[in-house]
């Protein structure tokens, strides 16, 4: 496959995807299905032993891309719901057999914020900034991390708190929630991110896949059950007008007055 949104590197045993779709650069379908199929690649590859995405720009991304959603692109996607795409790379993330780091700095919005918190380890700059408010968009997440992972992974009072506070949480304070793993000067994220991953590099292969096997299955006893009801949740409000509102007031910069229906 030809990439167009993503950059491929390898550093010695580190698999490298960064993010270049500037200036957004936005998780549309095209981005998506881009990254899914380098992460299998890397997967078959025994020379790489842990896998970084890092980004281009000022910003590591500014939320879901929503242009190419009704577009015919690669591999089929076309039929498949945005969501089930974005559920599919935050899966694929989570599950990945192979240690996984993100280095990311700047605001973090959206549907990208879902991507970033998937990965093992999250090493982010002093400008770093996440920002997820669904709820005040009209919508509710469908790729299965506010309202599924972060309630297991960080607890139900600080998932709350990064929901309805609907703040943008900088470096520090996301530390402190629990969503990200060390804070650094922005200038040295990509360099300290990849020292990490050339760290994680070095663990046996087969331990960690089984270890992480192992953590998954210690905390997600009831994932596919709490997943199913969050799709069917996503599904009920996208369809009402609150969402349609939301979602285009977002778009232009408004401030949306929910009615309720």
């Amino acid at each position: 496959m030809n990439y167009n949104q993503i950059k491929v590197s390898r550093e010695e045993r580190v698999g490298v995807i960064t993010i270049d779709a500037p200036p957004m650069n936005g998780f549309s379908k095209k981005m998506i299905v881009e990254v899914l199929d380098c992460l299998a690649i890397f997967e078959k590859d025994d020379g790489i032993r842990a896998v970084m995405m890092k980004s281009t720009g000022p910003n590591f991304s500014q939320g879901a891309g929503f242009e190419d959603l009704d577009k015919d692109i690669v591999g089929g996607v076309t039929d498949t719901p945005f969501s089930e795409l974005g559920g599919r790379i935050v899966e694929r993330i989570d599950t990945y057999p192979k240690p996984t780091l993100v280095a990311a700095r700047g605001i973090i919005f959206g549907g990208s914020s879902a991507v970033f918190s998937a990965f093992d380890i999250r090493i982010v700059g002093e400008t770093f900034n996440i920002h997820d408010g669904d709820i005040y968009y009209g919508i509710v997440g469908s790729w299965g991390m506010c309202s599924l992972r972060l309630p297991i992974w960080i607890g139900r009072n600080k998932v709350m708190d990064y929901m309805f506070l609907n703040e943008g949480f900088t470096g520090k304070q996301a530390y402190e929630l629990g969503l990200v793993s060390k804070v650094v000067p922005d200038d040295q994220v990509d360099e300290i991110g990849l020292a990490i991953a050339k760290k994680m590099s070095t663990a046996a292969p087969i331990a960690a896949k089984y270890f992480k096997e192992c953590v998954r299955n210690t905390i997600y006893s009831h994932l596919a059950e709490a997943r199913a009801k969050e799709l069917e949740a996503s599904n009920i409000v996208w369809e009402t007008d609150d969402a349609k509102q939301g979602l285009s007031d977002l778009i232009h910069g408004k401030k949306t007055e929910f009615k309720g229906r």
